[in-house]
């Protein structure tokens, strides 16, 4: 080891560093990181799917793990997902298709509960009781109704599930020399792909040609798609919300909410759909 320095932008700067190796001579960088078992378990399942080389995973233990260094810039707003990033989140997403890595939560029913109201919900009342804002305590009534919505549980009962990485956003996206990577997996889960298709949606990135192709022709039913996309529209604007209310203010926070009750009036027709064909 010839240096190490802490990391921030694309990476999380708590506990992230880059380690400076020589290795016969050869100056080699690589990432040193503290992870959670999840996240760990997560890399794991990501290094054994067909075709997908980034993120690498060099080494992990109990607490930590060891990637190359991707030297690059978060995506800006107004840059286009890359293709190879569609690719591989495709390919994952398709090799997991109804099967569960070993340590990775899912998405049901309780997970749901657990996410609104240690999460979400905390974040709500902290900002109501900073601002004064009565928004917050609609906000607050709703939650606390979504958080055992019955269409919400009845489209998790349905839905195919696969390996998700669960917080896709731009800043997880790093555009390095040789190539974009999607990195920081620590909020995977099993989940319907649908999940990471609406966080990019929600940044105005459309899933390309490139992740069409790495999914091939699915195996999901039209009618099934469709509670899909209403379903992770309404997680994603509830996942995201307790951010919202912590940085974004009041005005966000609305626009957030309005998204996730016309998504969970959009559900329901669409699981009345699929289950009567």
């Amino acid at each position: 080891m010839v240096g190490r320095s802490a990391l921030a932008g694309g990476y999380v700067s708590h506990g992230v560093e880059r380690v400076d190796l020589d290795v016969d001579g050869r100056p080699v960088p690589v990432v040193l990181k503290q992870a959670s078992p999840v996240e760990v378990a997560a890399m794991r399942a990501v290094m054994v799917v067909p075709g997908v080389d980034r993120p690498r995973l060099l080494a992990a233990g109990s607490g930590w793990l060891v990637l190359p260094f991707y030297d690059g810039p978060a995506l800006r707003p107004e840059e286009d997902v890359p293709g190879e990033v569609w690719t591989a989140l495709g390919r994952v997403h398709a090799h997991w298709w109804r099967r569960r890595p070993r340590g990775v939560p899912v998405v049901d029913a309780a997970w749901w509960r657990t996410m609104v109201t240690r999460h979400t919900l905390p974040a709500v009342r902290g900002a109501r009781e900073r601002t004064g804002d009565v928004l917050f305590d609609e906000v607050e009534a709703l939650l606390e109704r979504w958080s055992v919505e019955p269409r919400l549980r009845a489209a998790l009962a349905v839905l195919p599930r696969t390996l998700t990485h669960g917080d896709a956003h731009r800043g997880n996206v790093l555009i390095a020399a040789d190539g974009g990577v999607l990195i920081d997996w620590g909020n995977a889960r099993v989940a319907p792909a649908g999940l990471d298709l609406a966080t990019m949606a929600a940044q105005g990135a459309e899933p390309s040609q490139a992740y069409r192709a790495a999914v091939g022709a699915g195996s999901t039913a039209p009618e099934l798609r469709e509670v899909e996309r209403w379903w992770a529209q309404a997680h994603v604007h509830v996942q995201y919300l307790g951010f919202a209310a912590d940085h974004l203010g009041p005005a966000r926070v609305a626009e957030m909410i309005e998204t996730a009750a016309n998504a969970m009036d959009r559900l329901g027709p669409a699981l009345e759909s699929a289950t009567t064909r």
